[in-house]
């Protein structure tokens, strides 16, 4: 494709090879998809277009921004806009407040507080009723409610589902354990599976509009709505790295260079805990380091492998260059949900460093 549809062409490396395969390991992380988002918006600066892209959670939302040719700092300040404000004195005194503000308030055209619902549960409360319904209805499960029109994942799914690019993304099932891999056809084809193949842990199928509103249910939507006849939720929250696939690829599909772009760092900044908030946050960090850490020490293992000569070429298996571009900094508590154009520049800055100088390539 060429850039006169809006879409980009494959990079040219400086060295001269025309055969380098890239793929882009993103993952979503509330108001750290900004991050995620800068890092494209300098992949398309260097015309920089990777041969497969995995990605969770709102980082879904930006891949399919990113392969349309949208300006994704537009973008940005679009859903900025659109953020309800915080007013300028705040119970704690601090801009951080806005995160919880924003919640009590609603994400407009993404999400709004769940308050019919929670009284519309009590009027099928009988005074004899067991201690779990009254607990269901005092704190429930479902705080929020989406307001996506079902349009807007319409477009994303044809997208992702249309495009050349591999992409892959995930939901999971807790009462099964299984996650579900949604894949558009050049990654089936390149995983070689087929749809609805399961193992006891995965389930394939095909990108469309339910699989990415099932990708992008959150724990506060509650559980009543299914996809597929299945109770899914953001897979973010199971794996947020899809990183086993990519490397599973087909020869010659397999990605020689692996860009890993991290919303958080790897380890936990500043001082231990001292608040429940705070030890909220690194229970998160360390939930969404656990699987990340897992499949890379198995692309670290199968590396040396190769490199010793325990596992040939002839064999499937090959070295896959691993490049990580992770947020330096501390985003707290408060921070989860809000989106700035400062972290989106963070990356924009770094990745266009990295990708241009470190590697070399030229468009």
């Amino acid at each position: 494709m060429g850039a006169s549809d809006g879409r980009l062409p494959a990079v040219v490396p400086a060295g001269g090879r025309s055969d380098l395969r890239i793929a882009f390991a993103l993952g979503g992380l509330g108001g750290g998809n900004a991050f995620g988002a800068g890092f494209l918006s300098a992949a398309q600066q260097l015309r920089v277009r990777p041969a497969a892209i995995s990605c969770t959670s709102g980082m879904i939302v930006w891949t399919a921004h990113y392969l349309d040719g949208l300006d994704l700092r537009h973008k940005l300040r679009d859903h900025l806009a659109e953020m309800p404000k915080t007013p300028e004195a705040t119970p704690f005194g601090s801009p951080s407040f806005g995160n919880q503000w924003m919640l009590a308030k609603g994400l407009p055209g993404v999400f709004r507080p769940a308050m019919q619902e929670y009284w519309e549960r009590w009027s099928f409360l009988s005074p004899f009723s067991e201690p779990k319904q009254w607990a269901d209805r005092l704190l429930p499960a479902q705080t929020h409610v989406p307001t996506r029109e079902p349009a807007y994942f319409e477009q994303i799914a044809t997208t992702l589902a249309e495009t050349d690019v591999a992409v892959m993304f995930n939901a999971f099932c807790p009462p099964t354990g299984q996650e579900v891999l949604f894949l558009n056809e050049a990654a089936r084809a390149q995983l070689g599976v087929s749809w609805q193949m399961q193992t006891p842990t995965r389930l394939y199928m095909p990108i469309t509009a339910e699989g990415v509103e099932a990708a992008l249910h959150l724990y506060s939507y509650g559980y009543e709505r299914t996809y597929f006849d299945l109770n899914l939720i953001d897979g973010a929250y199971h794996r947020q790295f899809i990183l086993n696939e990519l490397c599973d690829l087909r020869v010659p599909h397999k990605p020689d260079v692996m860009w890993i772009v991290r919303p958080q760092n790897s380890r936990w900044i500043g001082e231990m805990p001292a608040n429940y908030f705070e030890q909220r946050d690194m229970e998160t960090e360390i939930g969404m380091n656990s699987s990340y850490s897992m499949q890379l020490s198995r692309i670290e293992l199968i590396n040396r492998m190769v490199r010793d000569g325990h596992l040939s070429p002839d064999s499937g298996y090959r070295h896959i260059q691993v490049e990580l571009l992770q947020f330096v900094g501390k985003r707290d508590y408060f921070d989860y949900f809000i989106e700035t154009e400062h972290v989106f520049n963070t990356a924009y800055h770094r990745a266009l460093d990295a990708l241009s100088t470190r590697l070399g390539w030229t468009a």
